[in-house]
């Protein structure tokens, strides 16, 4: 039987954190490297027009923060993010999108690391080859340290970087309002936003398809860190959804006041290219640091002055927010164990410093493997958006499920309009995974797919009626099947037609020999998550960010309403599950 009770060893999380420490983990989480580039590379894709991508996103994430607020509270757990789906779909379906999240979240760590070398390269240009657009082996070097660096911070402890995070957020939201103020003040050109072919030089399509590979979506992923590090609030059910709310409020206001700068602040003659040549921008000089460049050849004295200060909060803002994406990648690990999803070692809490040790280990390691093949900003931030975004889709529907199983639970916030807001956070989740293109959508799939058998090999597999001699030969077939069929379509040696059907009927089949073994409620509560991605993956390759065979926006008014359709159908196969009843029963429980 799996629930939040189980026994992990004496040692507890450290409950030290206060709703200041919550909502300044929130604003570094959001405020890192994400200010330093997305106006660029957004203005890149968009043109002046970027504008609207933010502020579409920000709407987008606010209605998603305001699902998990109302779910932070009545789950306040460290890693709750790949926990939450477990009360409403109980562990397959919670561990496919615990599985993603947990992929996003390591190689957010690797997003961080790259940000601090490429900004040091305007000094440093021994760490960044700017002809290829990508770190130098040294580089690469360079940040593997930063992230052994803060491993050790997180696993002294969270008290010691809870309040060190705050001192260094309090900077980091000084440097961006100040950027804004003076750019504004003494350098900023207002026909930069009609010049050349306009305000909207590349169609309103461009507005959302930028979203994704742009860092827009990336930037404000990071409102979720005063959830994770819930288990270790002194007040959680009170204070996490009061700093969320603040915290992407205040993040809103900030990051489309730096793209409206940004735009304004651009000398063309500078950076060396055609006024309005929008697409130019990621490829220019400017790239490996856009605010840098743009004060330091603004020419105004107090600017070029400033650079310097920017310089120096490159470095801090995606550091401290390395850190704290390192932890939590740890708590993401430390989650899916205390739900027996994956092997219980992994949710191992050290006796001294009472950190998750062990998550913190594979953290430093796999998001250290991410440099080999995504050593450059641009390149990781787009798959790295679309793996978060694809576990967001949880929040909708778990609200809505827990709700209706459990309508008397304490809710220290209650999301408003509940009824209307969660199904619009679950569809506008699924138009971020949309607006990733069908490139990334097959890898991210793919990838998800893949990670399956993991807990087959679990002590979920007992549930399935499965020894673990069966788990072993259906997961070595299973992941045999999934490389040959995988690499032949991702390649283009098998055509989509045969593809698309051939990869899904393989987690299709796995899911039905389950059910029919064990006739286990969790394997149909998970059907939504194969339906859902057999048909994002059809619809986008023939989508207008595809093939082009069903043109904009038509493609994204289809998958708008196919969304809500999954979303209803997700709704219907939640049920009232073991871990739910026991938070009725006893409450959430001390870890």
């Amino acid at each position: 039987m799996m629930n939040e009770d189980t026994n992990f060893g004496n040692a507890k999380l450290r409950r030290s954190l206060g709703m200041w420490d919550l909502f300044f983990l929130s604003i570094t989480g959001m405020i890192g490297s994400g200010w330093l580039f997305a106006a660029l590379d957004a203005a890149d894709y968009v043109g002046p027009a970027s504008i609207f991508t933010w502020i579409i996103a920000a709407l987008f994430f606010f209605v998603i923060a305001l699902t998990y607020a109302e779910l932070s509270g009545i789950i306040p757990y460290s890693g709750s993010i790949v926990r939450f789906n477990q009360y409403s779909h109980g562990s397959m379906s919670n561990f496919l999108i615990g599985w993603a999240y947990l992929i996003g979240a390591v190689s957010t760590v690797t997003v961080e690391a790259i940000s601090v070398v490429t900004y040091t390269s305007t000094y440093m240009p021994q760490f960044y080859n700017s002809s290829a657009g990508v770190l130098t082996p040294l580089g690469i070097l360079v940040s593997i340290v930063l992230i052994g660096f803060f491993f050790f911070i997180q696993f002294i402890g969270v008290n010691v970087y809870g309040k060190l995070n705050t001192i260094m957020t309090a900077w980091k939201l000084a440097i961006p309002v100040i950027t804004v103020v003076l750019i504004m003040s003494l350098s900023f050109n207002p026909r930069n936003f009609y010049v050349a072919h306009g305000f909207l030089p590349y169609g309103s399509a461009a507005i959302f398809a930028a979203l994704i590979p742009s860092g827009v979506v990336y930037a404000f992923e990071g409102f979720r860190q005063g959830i994770e590090y819930a288990g270790e609030a002194r007040n959680p059910q009170r204070d996490v959804p009061i700093s969320l709310i603040a915290a992407m409020l205040a993040t809103i206001g900030i990051y489309v006041a730096l793209e409206i700068a940004f735009i304004g602040s651009i000398k063309w003659g500078a950076i060396g290219i055609s006024p309005g040549d929008w697409a130019a921008l990621s490829t220019s000089s400017w790239a490996s640091g856009p605010f840098y460049y743009a004060t330091k050849y603004s020419g105004v004295l107090i600017l070029s002055v400033f650079a310097v200060v920017i310089l120096i909060d490159a470095f801090i803002s995606p550091f401290a927010s390395l850190g704290v994406y390192e932890g939590t990648s740890a708590r993401s690990f430390y989650g899916m164990a205390r739900l027996n999803v994956i092997p219980e070692f992994f949710g191992s809490i050290h006796p001294r410093f009472r950190t998750p040790w062990v998550g913190l280990i594979f953290t430093l390691i796999l998001s250290s493997l991410f440099l080999a093949p995504f050593p450059s900003w641009y390149l990781i931030v787009g798959i790295n958006a679309s793996f978060t975004v694809y576990a967001y889709l949880s929040a909708g529907i778990t609200n809505t499920v827990i709700r209706k199983n459990a309508p008397d639970i304490h809710r220290p916030f209650r999301l408003p309009a509940a009824s209307v807001l969660s199904p619009i956070a679950f569809v506008v989740a699924s138009m971020l995974v949309y607006w990733s293109g069908f490139s990334i959508i097959d890898f991210l799939i793919l990838v998800v797919y893949a990670g399956l058998p993991l807990i087959l090999l679990s002590k979920f597999r007992e549930k399935l009626n499965l020894s673990l001699r069966a788990s072993i030969i259906i997961s070595a077939v299973y992941w045999i099947l999934i490389a040959v069929v995988g690499f032949s379509g991702y390649t283009g040696r098998l055509p989509f037609v045969y593809y698309w059907p051939l990869i899904s009927a393989i987690p299709s089949a796995t899911f039905a020999y389950a059910y029919l073994k064990s006739r286990s409620i969790e394997i149909v509560s998970s059907v939504w998550i194969i339906v859902y991605n057999i048909l994002i993956g059809a619809v986008s390759y023939y989508g207008s960010l595809g093939t082009g065979v069903i043109a904009y926006p038509y493609d994204y008014a289809i998958f708008a309403v196919i969304s809500l359709g999954i979303y209803f159908l997700a709704v219907r196969t939640g049920y009232s599950t073991e871990e739910l009843k026991n938070l009725v029963t006893y409450g959430p429980v001390a870890e």
